[in-house]
């Protein structure tokens, strides 16, 4: 599969589709017989479809809104929501552009429950607001609940919206070749997943619900499918940074906040547009790297395999030849000071990425109990280790980035040196070896202002850490 970093790829396999009456959580009649089915690899959207991401099929082709936009485009609060009041022949024709196509009712399955036929997408354990977007009085934002991501990573497979599948609505077992794929096959569609209005056992893998393909409702959305080896239209999980200046640095006797000499002087750097990785580099998202090259895993997987459980964590021990070479590969590139900076802390000069109020540390009662969960940081080099990436959604920047503070240090591009910044001064020469910029603070740093959008670190290219990641960068256009 092309690299696209909002795409989770799931491996050829078979897997248990259906219930056992006997043992799952309030079965339906139409979920039996339980059976065994094969599914091809494929890929599928991290998250489901948004309103920013349907509003860019709408201004590309033409395509009629949604009924329920305000002058045609999504409020800029639901812009991060996925997209609703779109029919089944709306959802083909938006993944008919985005070069994918609907999942079957087998394949959206398989990437919820994965190989061990589990209850819900992240196991057994009934659902709580960690998990989910469920028993709510509305939609959320998608990716705000990495605890209830599937095996293979997919985020809001239960929850939210339903979502469309391609599969017509039929008695199990289940055969793909006995029409109910068929465009023209008459009668319902399948919805998956649950809505943000239902109960635990609607939201389960294995539940199942049939809708008439004109049906066009505020709690129905869908998410894209891909073949593996597709080149697709969206990059579902790069975040737009617009053209526009940024306040680089503090000022080291500021009237507010800490600031270290190296922060001085502040200055004022314009940025062109650029896309910026909502969050760091998972190392499941390292391995199809690994795997594809050949270059060697992080010296922590076992046997060059991820540690279990650690699929979704940043990837790290990787050093700044690694993290380049990861992002040719991926046609990509690491971001500059100036665009990580600009990214974390958008036009306002704010202190931290969500505003000025300082966080509590990770291992602190606060963050504990999700009064102040902003960032991952605090929890010390011994027994600390990084989050689940987009852990702290609480602590986003101004456009849509996550994980800019705290959980791993990140490399970027840029050759430490003195300010004022200059791009063209020979500090974005990617041909010395040179001790290189670190940004973003990490789970080991013990104090917030290590997690400043303004604090900087610096490093030996060669260094690999256990709190030292990466995340991708692509110019605009």
């Amino acid at each position: 599969m092309n690299r696209e970093v909002g795409w989770r790829e799931i491996p050829a396999g078979e897997f248990t589709m259906g219930s056992d009456p006997a043992a799952e959580f309030a079965p339906e009649p139409d979920e039996e017989p339980q059976h065994r089915v094969p599914v091809a690899a494929f890929g599928i959207g991290r998250t489901q479809v948004t309103n920013a991401e349907y509003a860019m099929f709408v201004a590309a082709s033409g395509y009629p809104a949604p009924s329920h936009w305000p002058d045609g485009a999504p409020t800029a609060d639901q812009e991060s929501h996925p997209v609703s009041y779109v029919s089944w022949e709306d959802a083909r024709a938006f993944c008919a552009w985005a070069g994918g196509f609907l999942p079957t009712e087998a394949q959206w399955e398989r990437a919820a429950r994965g190989d061990d036929g589990r209850t819900w997408p992240w196991g057994d354990d009934a659902p709580t607001a960690n998990h989910a977007t469920f028993a709510a009085a509305g939609t959320s934002a998608v990716g705000l609940h990495p605890a209830g991501a599937s095996p293979f990573g997919a985020l809001d497979l239960a929850g939210n919206v339903w979502e469309w599948t391609m599969s017509a609505y039929r008695a199990y077992p289940f055969h793909a070749a006995d029409g109910r794929e068929d465009d023209a096959s008459p009668g319902l569609r399948v919805v998956r997943g649950g809505a943000y209005s239902h109960g635990p056992g609607e939201i389960r893998c294995s539940y199942r619900h049939g809708m008439l393909p004109g049906a066009v409702d505020h709690y129905v959305g869908f998410r894209l499918a891909c073949l593996p080896e597709a080149r697709l239209v969206l990059d579902l999980a790069l975040v737009d940074v617009p053209v526009g200046d940024v306040v680089l640095g503090n000022d080291p006797r500021p009237s507010r906040g800490v600031a270290l000499p190296d922060e001085a002087p502040q200055h004022v750097v314009p940025v062109p547009a650029f896309e910026l990785a909502a969050t760091p580099v998972t190392n499941a998202e390292y391995l199809e790297f690994v795997q594809a090259t050949g270059r060697q895993a992080p010296p922590h997987w076992t046997g060059g395999a991820i540690p279990e459980g650690l699929e979704q964590h940043p990837v790290t021990y990787v050093d700044w030849f690694d993290a380049g070479a990861y992002c040719h590969w991926a046609q990509s590139r690491l971001p500059t000071e100036a665009e990580w900076e600009k990214a974390a802390r958008g036009a306002d000069g704010r202190l931290y990425p969500w505003g000025d109020d300082e966080p509590e540390p990770a291992d602190s009662a606060l963050n504990q109990h999700n009064l102040r969960a902003l960032a991952a940081f605090g929890l010390g080099s011994k027994g600390g280790a990084p989050t689940i990436v987009g852990s702290f959604p609480d602590g986003v920047s101004p456009y849509g980035v996550l994980d800019m503070a705290g959980n791993v240090w990140e490399w970027l591009s840029t050759e430490y040196a003195p300010y004022p910044y200059r791009a063209d001064d020979g500090r974005e020469n990617q041909e010395r070896e040179a001790p290189r910029v670190l940004r973003g603070g990490s789970f080991a740093s013990g104090r917030p202002s290590f997690v400043r959008c303004a604090s900087r670190s610096r490093s030996a290219p060669g260094r690999r850490a256990a709190h030292i990641g990466f995340r991708v960068a692509r110019n605009s256009g």
